[in-house]
C-alpha cells in the first residue's frame, strides 16, 4: 500500500516511521523540505488542491497531520481551508482520510470520554475543533476522526508536549517539575505510536459522517505519579512537584497568545481527564502500550538528554 501524510510534526513523523517499517509506500507532503526518514518529501501546501492531487495519486489513504500555531485565530484562519481541500481530493479520488484529533470539542466531557460524549466545547480551540468535526461529518468524503489525550513519545516536542515540557523532562532532570492544574488529579496521555497504530487501523472504519473513534490510551495517572516515574526511570529521586499558580498563568496569558490558550483549557487539568477503550480496542484488538514501556522506551532512547534538559 501507499499513503500520503499532510505535515512531519510529531504525529505525521512518527506515523510515517512505522508505515514505511511496515513495508508500505508513503509520500509527505509539507510546508518545508526537510527529509522524513523513509519517506518521499513533496514541499507543498496542504491547502493546494494541485499539490494534493499529484501527492495523493496511487495512495489508499490520506493521514491529515498539519497543524499551526496554539492559538484559536491561527486554527481558525489555516485548518478548514485545508481539511476540506484534502476532502475534495479524497473524495474525488475515492479514498478516506484520517485526522487525529484532541479532546477540546468536547469540553468537560472529556472528564470521563467514550466515542459516545456529545461535542460541547467550553473554549476557543474547543469551538474550533467542534467546527472542524462538523465539516467533517457534512464532507462527502469518508473520514475517521482518532481522539487522543496529552501525547508522548519518541516523536514528542516539548512545544507540542505539555507532558514533556512540565512533568516528564523536568523530573528527569532532576528538577521540581512546575505543572497545570491539579497534579493529583488523573490525566490520561496518549503514547505517539499507539495514536499512529490507530490511525492506520482506522483506515478502513472511515466512514462518510465521519467515524469518530478513540485512541488506546492507558488508564489516567497523576501528574505527580508521573513525575515520580520519569525520575525512577533515569534513576534519579523525585524532586517535587509544584502547580503554576492561576495569577502566574493569567499574567502570562496578558502578553502570550499561546499561555492565553493554556489558561482557557485550564480545566482540562483541575478536575480529572480519562479516555475509554473505543471501537479500535474493543473490535480491532488495539491495547494501550503500558506506562512502564512508554517511560522504559523513553528513558533508554535518550536518559543522557532527559537528564542534561
Amino acid at each position: 500500500m501507499r499513503y500520503l501524510i499532510t505535515g512531519a510534526g510529531q504525529i505525521g513523523t512518527q506515523l510515517a516511521a512505522d508505515l514505511t517499517a511496515a513495508g508500505h509506500g508513503v509520500t509527505v507532503l509539507r510546508g518545508g523540505a526537510g527529509a522524513v526518514p523513509g519517506a518521499a518529501v513533496r514541499s507543498g501546501d496542504a491547502g493546494d488542491w494541485d499539490a494534493l492531487r499529484s501527492a495523493a495519486a496511487g495512495a489508499a489513504a490520506i493521514f491529515h497531520c498539519i497543524h499551526a500555531a496554539y492559538s484559536a485565530g491561527a486554527w481558525s484562519r489555516e485548518l478548514p481551508q485545508r481539511e476540506t481541500a484534502v476532502m475534495d481530493v479524497a473524495a474525488g479520488l475515492g479514498i478516506p482520510v484520517v485526522f487525529p484529533e484532541s479532546v477540546y470539542a468536547f469540553g468537560r466531557g472529556a472528564r470521563d470520554l467514550d466515542e459516545e460524549t456529545p461535542i460541547a466545547p467550553v473554549s476557543p480551540l474547543g469551538r474550533v475543533r467542534a467546527r472542524l468535526l462538523a465539516a467533517r461529518a457534512a464532507h462527502a468524503a469518508r473520514t475517521a476522526s482518532i481522539v487522543a489525550s496529552d501525547l508522548v513519545g519518541p516523536t514528542a516536542r516539548p512545544k507540542a508536549s505539555v507532558i514533556l515540557a512540565t512533568v516528564l523532562r523536568p523530573a528527569a532532570a532532576g528538577r521540581r517539575a512546575l505543572v497545570m492544574g491539579d497534579p493529583d488529579a488523573p490525566h490520561a496521555v496518549t503514547y505517539l505510536p499507539d495514536l499512529a497504530r490507530a490511525m492506520a487501523a482506522a483506515v478502513p472504519l472511515a466512514e462518510p459522517g465521519g467515524a469518530v473513534l478513540v485512541a488506546p490510551t492507558a488508564p489516567a495517572r497523576s501528574q505527580r505519579r508521573m513525575a515520580v516515574d520519569a525520575a525512577a526511570a533515569v534513576g534519579r529521586a523525585p524532586a517535587g512537584v509544584g502547580r503554576i499558580p492561576s495569577a502566574a498563568l493569567a499574567l502570562g496569558a496578558s502578553v502570550s497568545p499561546a499561555t492565553r490558550e493554556l489558561f482557557r483549557q485550564r480545566y482540562l487539568w483541575n478536575a480529572p481527564s480519562e479516555l475509554r477503550p473505543g471501537r479500535l480496542t474493543v473490535e480491532s484488538g488495539l491495547e494501550p502500550t503500558p506506562w512502564e514501556n512508554v517511560l522504559r522506551e523513553w528513558a533508554g532512547a535518550g536518559s543522557a538528554k532527559h537528564s542534561a534538559a
